[in-house]
């Protein structure tokens, strides 16, 4: 009980200063003043920062209280200042952000843009380099075909003139031995007049027997050879028909024979014997 009494004194007295002290602040008294100073006001200077948005601890509540005093206007005063500044950022950091997402569109937008004419372009250079490729495949198609067309024209040009060129030469051929035959029958028949002069039938001559002589002549009508090819089975016969050959010194009809004629019947020629006839 003592203790309890000891302590309740000095707590009394405190609660007791403390409360004077309250009603005297807020009562505004001046009992201890002997002169009222004149109020002098508070000034903050502020300064505006623009920095990246990032959270922000929110401000005391400052709970209102309806008191009739400076330091309470004061305090209400300075509330409305730092909720504009507060204001006033939130504001700047909207249009920050607003400025920001536009700056965006349009960049995308630009990007977009540039990425729709690059393709534009790309597909006009590949445009381009397809008709370049196709035109170029035409113009070869079509100079192939040209080429086909004048080596196919040459070619039945050439056919042509081969067939006029053998078709000539057939004419001229048959026209040349036309005339050889007339004149290779006059040259033999000068040949086998001139063996028939000295031609002898030997007394063994019978009908059926058949000899065959080769010469061969150069153009001067000189004899170079002779040989039996096809004998007639008399020795006798054979002989005689030779021998009619080799008295023929020279052939000189033969120099007057042309020399491709000559050449074709003459150098090398054939006499048949026979008892009826002497034929070539």
């Amino acid at each position: 009980m003592k203790l309890e009494k000891s302590l309740s004194l000095p707590t009394f007295l405190s609660v007791l200063l403390h409360g004077a002290l309250l009603v005297l602040f807020l009562g505004n008294w001046d009992f201890f003043k002997e002169k009222e100073e004149p109020y002098k006001p508070h000034y903050v200077t502020a300064t505006l920062m623009d920095f990246k948005p990032t959270a922000k601890a929110a401000p005391p509540q400052i709970h209102e209280q309806v008191l009739d005093s400076k330091p309470y206007e004061d305090l209400k005063r300075l509330k409305k200042q730092d909720e504009q500044r507060r204001k006033e950022a939130e504001a700047l950091v909207q249009q920050k952000k607003e400025q920001e997402a536009k700056a965006a569109e349009a960049e995308k937008l630009k990007q977009q843009k540039a990425k729709e004419e690059a393709a534009k372009v790309a597909k006009a250079k590949a445009d381009k380099a397809e008709a370049e490729k196709k035109k170029k495949a035409e113009d070869e198609a079509k100079r192939k075909a040209e080429a086909l067309k004048k080596t196919k024209r040459e070619q039945e040009a050439q056919e042509e003139r081969e067939r006029v060129q053998a078709a000539q030469q057939k004419q001229e051929k048959m026209i040349s031995e036309s005339n050889d035959a007339v004149n290779t029958k006059s040259y033999e028949e000068a040949l086998i007049e001139r063996v028939e002069q000295n031609w002898s039938r030997p007394p063994s001559a019978r009908n059926g027997l058949e000899v065959v002589l080769e010469v061969n002549m150069l153009p001067t009508g000189i004899v170079t050879g002779l040989r039996v090819i096809k004998s007639s089975g008399d020795p006798a016969f054979d002989r005689a028909a030779e021998q009619a050959v080799k008295r023929v010194d020279r052939f000189t009809e033969v120099m007057q024979i042309p020399p491709d004629i000559f050449e074709r019947y003459f150098r090398v020629f054939r006499f048949t014997f026979s008892p009826e006839d002497l034929r070539s």
